[in-house]
């Protein structure tokens, strides 16, 4: 993968404020929304398409084969062992190795995704969610949309500066990932934590993100509605919880507990994920498909 180029200057508050009221501004929200529907329909097939993997590896097959009351204790083991010989395979042989690295977090950074890696990354997505060996979308999602932005921009002019690709980018990521969420709001408060987006340049940023993303959120009803498939499958909405007075001081010191507790668990599952990484990669196609049976 080629080395990633050297970040633009940061604009000055006044230099944003220009920038937004200019003529190319408003040029680049019109490619904003374009991207933003063509990401959003990619999202939403790709977001349907491992739905219904999973119905059929996990509901329909063992109903056809004889097990009318859910799948056996053993069905999930060849079920996880080619999910993970597919992962393998994509990282392994196809370019873009698989994607974003579970065990290194949610974060962005480095080098654009080319549309040549595009197949590899969701190969390996659509193996691993389909599965059932991971359980999020969301680094997928943001491959996706990023990716496909980039692509669609430097389809249209190859010679597309690094801003414009940048925000582009960012733009198609916004929509994918509010195909999960209940508002687009969501998503950008996730997308500017993970990018690490700040100072003037975040309203440079933002505002074709957001737009983006509305577009994004309005498809995703618009294909509920149309197709029937109901979105509630993959989308992630506010948590019904039960209902009481104030919390007390007990209720306190337990949350506290329960984060130290917590902190320290993830940690633990963290470095566990860093260090079976570094023996995995040695041989992927054998290593990856055992680590998928644990």
């Amino acid at each position: 993968m080629a080395e990633a180029a050297a970040a633009p200057p940061e604009p000055t508050a006044e230099q944003a404020q220009a920038t937004m009221r200019s003529r190319g501004y408003v040029v680049l929200l019109v490619i904003a929304a374009v991207v933003g529907v063509i990401v959003s329909f990619a999202a939403w097939g790709f977001l349907e398409l491992v739905y219904q993997i999973q119905q059929e590896l996990f509901t329909h097959l063992p109903h056809a084969v004889g097990y009318a009351h859910g799948p056996p204790k053993w069905w999930y083991f060849p079920v996880l062992g080619i999910g993970a010989l597919i992962t393998a395979f994509a990282i392994a042989k196809l370019p873009g190795r698989g994607g974003h690295i579970p065990a290194h977090g949610l974060a962005t950074g480095g080098p654009p995704i080319q549309g040549v890696e595009l197949p590899g990354i969701m190969l390996a997505a659509i193996a691993t969610l389909g599965s059932g060996l991971v359980l999020g979308p969301e680094a997928p999602l943001i491959a996706l949309g990023s990716g496909l932005g980039i692509l669609l921009i430097r389809t249209a002019r190859k010679d597309a500066p690094s801003q414009l690709t940048m925000v582009i980018g960012a733009a198609g990521a916004f929509a994918a990932v509010s195909l999960i969420f209940d508002s687009p709001l969501i998503a950008a408060v996730i997308l500017i934590e993970a990018t690490g987006i700040g100072g003037a340049r975040l309203p440079l940023v933002v505002v074709p993100g957001l737009l983006a993303a509305g577009i994004g959120s309005l498809i995703s009803l618009g294909m509920g509605s149309w197709t029937g498939l109901s979105t509630s499958a993959f989308s992630l909405g506010v948590l019904q919880l039960p209902k009481f007075a104030r919390p007390d001081i007990a209720e306190f010191g337990w949350t506290i507990a329960l984060a130290l507790a917590i902190a320290v668990l993830a940690q633990i599952v963290v470095r566990g994920g860093l260090g079976t990484l570094q023996v995995v990669t040695r041989r992927l196609l054998v290593l990856l498909p055992l680590v998928g049976l644990i």
